[in-house]
């Protein structure tokens, strides 16, 4: 009996080792036939090039491709996927992306994502009215109409058998993260060419005042009101793009970059399908926590995520503002200025330079002395400040509230998971915050409160 209990378990023994190495030759080919055949690893950067908009100069050119197609357009009507696709194949061509491999460009693509039934649609505020050439005053309370840019995605196909790593559910959450950087990016991109308008505006003021176009007394007054009304145009606008450009970095750098070194890495250690599915699907999840769009709340107050959406909401009705605001304004200045050019034609000829009452100067001071500009950015600058300094003292409490001494013994893999998630936090609240402004204004506040 017991030289028969013997040979069964070396039977035993011997089948479990054979089917040990017949495991690990096939987990072998199948990882070898996922990198060298079908090029995983090219296909995940490339995955996160595009959708997590790691290519910037492709991403510059196609934001300003949109801009240009986008411009002055009310709704989709005459916006078609082959248009976007031009705009696409544009900006590969004109950029690095083009030394890209065909493998990874054929399976690039752009879509309008058209579905009346997404509540996520007009997250971003409501889009502007089509512009006249007149100088049109800024309406605040404008009609839901649709904004293209809401509706643009780019999309990458993933072939079998990259799908068992890149599944339905993780592209899901490639285009959600896409959503919010892409409207970053958006954002971004009015409020700085609001700032290239800002300085056109500026010297053609500049101009129009050393040729007299501010010396009646009723002109003058407007155009002291006018100045003032654009500094603190750009001091709201300095204090968006702070905002913009510290989460962008913060997100590019801290988030994606690191996240990518830590895929690289787990990717090279995976034993099997099963470890490059756990690692691509964690990376994802710190991606979206890291990002702030992985945060539940409690119910009771806003998450991190609404938080966010209302700071983009607001900084990107206020670059519709400045854009309507100096469009109108520059148009103004630049018929003035023909209009004064004519003038001095006639002068040098011995005419007559003015036969008639001039209305349009000063029209342009008049029309930034506006009361209602004026309370429409005070109104904005307010609501930005206020959503901000509740997103940094969100963002406080969740760093306080994580026990970074605690023993891993415990619960080792929940406090990796935790400590991961929120430990870049903290730099990020030092970029947003760096000269403890917001921090002195929020105990300036509680003091008031405790009076």
């Amino acid at each position: 009996d017991e030289v028969g209990y013997g040979d069964e378990f070396q039977c035993v023994s011997t089948l479990h080792d054979v089917v040990s190495q017949s495991s690990e030759r096939i987990h072998s080919h199948i990882l070898d036939s996922l990198q060298n055949q079908h090029h995983l690893m090219r296909h995940l950067h490339a995955l996160k090039q595009f959708l997590f908009l790691g290519q910037g100069d492709f991403v510059s050119s196609f934001v300003e491709s949109l801009d240009a197609e986008f411009r002055g357009r009310t709704s989709t009507a005459g916006i078609y996927n082959h248009t976007l696709a031009s705009l696409l194949e544009g900006s590969l061509r004109t950029t690095n992306a083009r030394y890209l491999p065909n493998y990874v460009l054929r399976n690039l693509g752009v879509r309008l994502m058209i579905d009346e039934k997404d509540s996520d649609r007009y997250w971003m505020g409501q889009p502007s009215k089509t512009k006249s050439d007149e100088m049109t005053p800024w309406v605040d309370n404008e009609a839901s109409i649709q904004d293209p840019w809401d509706y643009v995605c780019i999309d990458y196909q993933i072939n079998s058998p990259l799908d068992a790593v890149v599944h339905d559910s993780a592209m899901s959450t490639y285009h959600h993260v896409f959503l919010f950087l892409f409207r970053l990016k958006r954002v971004e991109w009015m409020l700085n060419n609001s700032w290239r308008q800002s300085t056109a505006l500026n010297h053609s003021i500049l101009v129009e005042t050393k040729a007299g176009g501010a010396d009646a007394p009723a002109i003058s007054e407007a155009a002291e009101h006018s100045s003032y009304l654009l500094r603190r145009i750009s001091s709201t606008r300095q204090t968006m793009l702070h905002f913009i450009s510290n989460l962008q970095n913060y997100l590019m750098f801290e988030v994606l970059e690191g996240g990518w070194e830590g895929l690289e890495r787990s990717i090279k250690k995976a034993k099997s399908l099963d470890d490059v599915i756990l690692a691509h699907n964690s990376y994802l999840g710190e991606i979206v926590e890291k990002s702030l769009l992985g945060d539940k709340g409690d119910g009771e107050s806003p998450t991190l995520e609404t938080l966010l959406q209302k700071l983009l909401s607001i900084a990107l009705k206020f670059g519709k503002f400045q854009d309507h605001i100096f469009t109108n304004s520059l148009a103004g200045l630049d018929k003035a200025a023909r209009i004064r050019k004519t003038v001095e034609e006639r002068a040098e000829k011995g005419e007559w330079g003015r036969t008639t009452l001039d209305t349009e100067e000063g029209m342009v001071f008049r029309y930034l002395a506006d009361a209602k500009l004026f309370e429409f950015v005070e109104h904005t600058a307010n609501d930005f400040e206020k959503v901000f300094s509740n997103l940094l003292k969100m963002m406080s409490k969740q760093v306080d509230q994580v026990d970074w001494t605690s023993s891993l013994d415990e619960d080792q893999e929940e406090t990796i998971t935790v400590v991961k998630t929120h430990d870049a936090l903290p730099f990020l609240l030092f970029r947003l915050d760096f000269s403890g402004y917001y921090a002195r204004q929020a105990r300036e506040k509680r003091k008031q409160v405790n009076k």
